[in-house]
């Protein structure tokens, strides 16, 4: 059940010009060797984060250990609250919308069997922690806290760990520690340190992981467990890509091929890379996949943009600028080929809305005749497309899926002679935000920002 990546449609072969030559790819080769070592025997930028390389080697023991903490856990909670962000909830989000029902929380316990899920301390909003925080008020059921943070001052996984411990503390009084788990660092941290204090179980976080890459650790493990998933499986297929993604011959490797294809576009101006998501459960397999792209590959004035888009939806929005727009875009599309139950449309005698042309047809067929007639659109337009095919939606291809593009994702920038395992951007804003909230150490940085050029009235309408 491999996962194939298609990218007839963005070769010179097809669209001329806007595309890429098999004599493009064969002069790129060395340069993809040096970047396939430096990966490999860890010796390129950043390798001190790749890490991530191993993940589907796991330890048995302690996949077992996940898997039984993860089933005690939930088993005595009513609804499960997931605290990270970034690469602390990305992967998992991505998981839980692919392969749990679309409506899964408004489900009745015997048919969901797992708790239900919510997704917090992943933004400064007030207003849906509120939310939260009415509704367990109103059902008075069991919640459970999973708190997931390297550092533990991450300041929107901060607050709202401050806000929901209080809550359980009110909730559970004396035991409150039982109901949560804090996924950190090993030995250090502020969430390490709470943890310790008040008798949490822990999880690591693997030192050599970046958050980004670590859907495969406890990060995405543990509470993809609580609610379900078969993590065995899920790792079984990273490792099966793995394998393949072992090989130096780049038209046997997705990952190599599809890091060298982006690269070689992003050197033709293609810089707006458009991840198109043709169904609304792997929307959020997207949004993972955009804050690797964008953080690993977004820095010395390098990188593509990465944008997640769903079709059919976002065919009456993104489709008319991709058609006839700049020329600086590459569509990725990814597609399912089979659903677990598909729908077929019926017949209806009055036929006002006229549509009985698709009478007997799969709703899925339908979605693949948009899929092909829109690529087919694209290319006479020589518009440049790549297709990742899933076979099936399920915890194996999910695992290939991850790992060929985090793999993908390093070679890129090695490619691009830059480090794809830092983040040096998403620092520099923080100090200045610490320091308008009034942080100690952040000091000098607020007078720096207190001292910048003031707004002029005469641009202020």
């Amino acid at each position: 059940m491999k996962i194939k990546l298609d990218y007839n449609y963005l070769m010179s072969d097809f669209i001329g010009q806007e595309g890429i030559s098999k004599s493009e790819i064969e002069k790129s080769i060395e340069k993809l060797k040096i970047a396939s070592d430096n990966f490999w025997n860890r010796k390129g930028k950043g390798n001190d984060f790749l890490g991530f390389i191993d993940l589907p080697d796991y330890n048995k023991n302690e996949l077992d250990n996940i898997i039984k903490v993860a089933s005690e856990f939930s088993n005595k909670i009513d609804s499960l609250i997931i605290l990270g962000i970034g690469g602390s909830y990305l992967g998992t989000k991505a998981i839980f919308d692919a392969l749990k029902p679309n409506y899964y929380n408004e489900l009745s316990k015997e048919k969901r069997k797992y708790p239900k899920v919510y997704f917090e301390g992943n933004n400064l909003d007030a207003n849906s922690i509120n939310n939260l925080f009415e509704l367990i008020e109103e059902k008075k059921e069991k919640f459970g806290i999973v708190v997931i943070s390297k550092s533990g001052t991450t300041i929107e996984t901060a607050v709202a760990f401050r806000l929901f411990q209080q809550k359980a503390k009110e909730f559970y009084g004396s035991n409150y520690n039982e109901y949560i788990i804090a996924i950190t660092d090993k030995s250090k941290g502020k969430l390490k340190e709470i943890a310790d204090k008040d008798g949490y179980k822990t999880f690591v976080i693997p030192d050599n992981v970046g958050g980004r890459y670590s859907v495969l650790t406890p990060v995405g493990l543990l509470p993809s467990a609580m609610f379900g998933i078969n993590i065995e499986e899920l790792l079984k297929g990273a490792k099966f890509m793995k394998e393949i993604c072992s090989s130096s011959n780049v038209y046997e490797n997705p990952a190599y091929m599809y890091a060298l294809l982006q690269y070689l576009m992003y050197k033709k101006r293609k810089n707006i890379s458009i991840m198109a998501m043709w169904s609304k459960s792997i929307e959020s397999l997207g949004f993972w996949y955009d804050q690797l792209c964008a953080e690993s590959l977004g820095k010395e004035e390098k990188g593509r943009i990465p944008i997640t888009v769903v079709n059919t939806r976002d065919l009456h929005s993104r489709g008319q600028q991709i058609q006839e727009g700049q020329r600086n875009m590459i569509v990725t599309n990814v597609f399912i080929e089979r659903l677990r139950k598909d729908i077929i449309f019926p017949n209806d005698k009055e036929n006002i809305d006229g549509l009985n042309y698709l009478q007997g047809k799969c709703i899925h067929d339908m979605l693949k005749g948009a899929f092909e007639g829109t690529n087919f659109a694209y290319l006479k337009e020589k518009r440049p497309t790549i297709d990742i095919i899933l076979p099936r939606l399920n915890e194996f291809t999910i695992g290939q899926f991850f790992y060929m593009l985090e793999v993908s994702t390093v070679i890129e920038g090695y490619l691009l002679d830059i480090n794809p395992l830092d983040q040096p951007g998403v620092e520099a804003y923080k100090k200045f935000m610490f320091a308008n909230l009034g942080r100690e150490d952040m000091k000098n940085f607020k007078k720096e920002f207190d001292n910048r050029i003031p707004k002029k009235e005469d641009y202020i309408i």
